[in-house]
């Protein structure tokens, strides 16, 4: 495989993965109204909670490296849908923090099933060692991937 192909075979994992998710996303009561963009932000908020204390916009923003605007449409279109309610920080009245709903755990869960499903199946394709070799070389992507976006400003 050369360079290009590479690259191309990069790009096209990604997206093949991504329409593998919006198509399960239409099939699950559970998330049937919500974008793949927005199921990652439902694990985003999910994994940053600590107790009964949910993220605020801005650690999620950073988590997810988009600005905080952007964050703070997507988290009320969240709540809009009843995905998730904002409370004011007891300490900092200028910030506020997000929690699941009870349906936004229905959501997280259905999303995090499908995700968990798909890469058990995926690994009966490949052998132990080959496994190993493919986590091995995924990681390094990521770091190598990683400290290339360290120095570029988020998205929008």
């Amino acid at each position: 495989m050369n360079d290009m192909e590479f690259g191309r075979s990069l790009y096209k994992l990604y997206h093949s993965a991504v329409k593998l998710e919006a198509a399960e996303v239409k099939d699950n009561k559970n998330c049937a109204d919500l974008t793949v963009n927005e199921l990652n932000l439902i694990e985003c908020i999910r994994s940053l909670t600590k107790g009964s204390d949910g993220p605020t916009i801005s650690s999620i923003a950073s988590e997810l490296d988009i600005t905080r605007p952007s964050t703070t449409v997507a988290v009320n279109k969240l709540v809009n849908k009843k995905i998730v309610t904002k409370t004011e920080c007891a300490n900092d009245g200028r910030s506020v923090r997000v929690k699941l709903t009870p349906k936004g755990e229905k959501a997280y869960s259905a999303h995090h099933s499908y995700q968990n499903a798909l890469v058990k199946e995926a690994k009966q394709y490949f052998s132990e060692s080959d496994y190993k070799a493919i986590e091995s070389s995924i990681s390094k992507l990521l770091d190598f991937f990683g400290s290339k976006a360290e120095n570029v400003e988020p998205n929008e």
